[in-house]
């Protein structure tokens, strides 16, 4: 497993470079400077403009300024910010993205704690009523856009029933949490709780588990090694899928709801022009995808033997 996980390390590599030449295009070619908003409201000088360009390096060809950032971004430098040259973009880095990376942790943990569970209960239970309100309940989370889900909670617990804060953290396992980690967390835990049900419908048809109920194995050992065990492989894929959207999806979240991360500083920055923010966020991103999918092939080799060969 060693080798399958290095190789697929190096050929991150190049996909991580397909990524920063993509963004760093975008963000240069995109019309307008840095300097733009912040002048605004007073035109500034064409010299003002000059120094700083000189500065920050803005001056220099594309190409130059391409090598230089890839240069700085390899060994950990990734650049000043334009917003504030107090600190680096490293800096915001080691400041903003734990509290995303704990915010998406946590409504993942949250989906599988109830999709899971929801998904089996669908495919064994015996109650149409039942099947049929987890299915609604399905179709409805992964119908809805999640920054209307957070407009709904916060305008119902927050305004309507004053049980959350309507803007601000506080912290993740204070109750300003509950509408971010609910409203990241309906999606995945309603394709999770779909996947998961299908996956066990499936399994529970396989000639295995008729064997097994024809040799008098107990049902509650049928379901818990035979049919979950090789339930869980394509629910693995799904959530892994889904675990990358929710880190580095919460942009509008952390925006509504005032989650000072990652993603809300993007934001600020995207409209700031702020290049090596920009870029250092989506490489970051990059890397948050990468590792879930890595993660994902990991979990496979550990819960079905049978991947294990093609990842030799």
């Amino acid at each position: 497993m060693f080798a399958f996980v290095l190789k697929r390390i190096l050929v991150s590599i190049p996909t991580l470079l397909v990524v920063y030449t993509v963004t760093f295009v975008i963000a240069h070619f995109t019309p307008g400077s840095p300097w733009d908003s912040a002048s605004a409201n007073r035109p500034m000088e064409p010299a003002a403009k000059a120094a700083l360009d000189a500065k920050y390096n803005l001056d220099a060809p594309l190409h130059v300024q391409y090598v230089d950032y890839l240069w700085g971004a390899v060994q950990g430098d990734l650049g000043p910010t334009f917003r504030d040259p107090t600190q680096s973009v490293t800096e915001i880095v080691k400041r903003f993205l734990p509290t995303s990376l704990g915010l998406g942790s946590m409504a993942m943990a949250v989906s599988i704690i109830i999709g899971l569970p929801l998904g089996i209960i669908a495919a064994l239970t015996r109650s149409r009523a039942l099947e049929t309100g987890i299915l609604f309940f399905c179709t409805f989370g992964v119908s809805v856009p999640t920054y209307i889900i957070t407009a709904v909670l916060i305008v119902t617990l927050g305004v309507g029933l004053g049980l959350v804060p309507t803007f601000g953290w506080q912290g993740l396992f204070s109750i300003s949490a509950i509408v971010p980690v609910i409203s990241l967390a309906l999606a995945p835990m309603a394709a999770i709780a779909r996947y998961s049900r299908n996956s066990v419908l499936e399994v529970m048809h396989k000639d295995f588990i008729r064997s097994a109920l024809a040799k008098g194995v107990q049902r509650r050992r049928i379901i818990t090694v035979h049919i979950l065990r090789n339930a869980l492989v394509p629910v693995v894929t799904v959530a892994g899928s889904y675990a990358s959207s929710v880190l580095v999806g919460s942009f509008f979240v952390e925006s509504i709801a005032g989650v000072p991360g990652f993603g809300r500083y993007f934001v600020l920055a995207v409209s700031a022009r702020d290049y090596p923010v920009i870029i250092a966020t989506t490489l970051v991103y990059a890397v948050i995808v990468i590792a879930c999918n890595l993660i994902v092939d990991v979990a496979h080799f550990i819960i079905d033997p049978r991947t294990r060969e093609d990842m030799r």
